[in-house]
């Protein structure tokens, strides 16, 4: 009887292993997982505010030109879209005489309506502290103009405010003196308005 309980061992031992060996052979391999593919998030887009010159006479472009200047405006906007209070401009005399600027006879309009003194670029970054600056026939300046109700000062320096040019229209007074040798100097003053959209 032990001899017969042994076979029956044996026998079931061979049947558990085919069975098992059959179970592993048609196992069905788990699917790999599905890779789902991850989509970059959408850049942000910010609108291209743009600068108007309505006055004194319209320029998409914010350009303008007479007899003594051709002069070009641009705002200063950050790569996130926010408008700073300053406003930059590129100044060419295309007169025969010197042209001075007279940064202490130049103003701003605010969008609020209220007019206050401004500070131009090189003076508000501590490299000159001039009132005034001549340019030569044919001379450029590059710099701008920042109301000086716009700038703060702490422990840290000087910061220029942002999202006041861009609530309404405003405007820029330049004050330039023209004229030489040939002709008598005289103040002029240009208005410029703007709108920023």
């Amino acid at each position: 009887m032990n001899a017969d309980i042994g076979k029956l061992a044996i026998v079931a031992a061979i049947m558990g292993v085919l069975l098992l060996g059959g179970l592993f052979l048609n196992q069905e391999q788990a699917p790999a997982p599905e890779v789902v593919p991850v989509e970059a998030p959408a850049p942000v887009v910010v609108p291209q505010l743009s600068l108007e010159m309505l006055g004194p006479a319209y320029s998409e472009k914010a350009v303008y030109d007479d007899e003594a200047i051709h002069i070009a405006f641009k705002p200063a906007i950050t790569d996130a879209g926010v408008v700073k209070s300053s406003l930059g401009f590129w100044l060419h005399n295309i007169s025969s005489d010197v042209v001075t600027v007279l940064w202490d006879r130049c103003s701003l309009q605010l969008p609020s309506g209220n007019t206050v003194n401004i500070v131009n670029g090189a003076a508000f970054d501590g490299i000159s502290d001039k009132s005034a600056i001549a340019i030569a026939p044919d001379g450029d300046l590059f710099d701008s103009v920042i109301p000086i109700s716009e700038i703060t000062t702490d422990a840290d320096g000087s910061s220029i405010s942002t999202d006041v040019l861009d609530k309404g229209p405003f405007q820029f007074v330049l004050a330039l003196e023209v004229g030489g040798d040939c002709s008598p100097q005289q103040i002029q003053y240009y208005t410029f308005r703007f709108v920023i959209r």
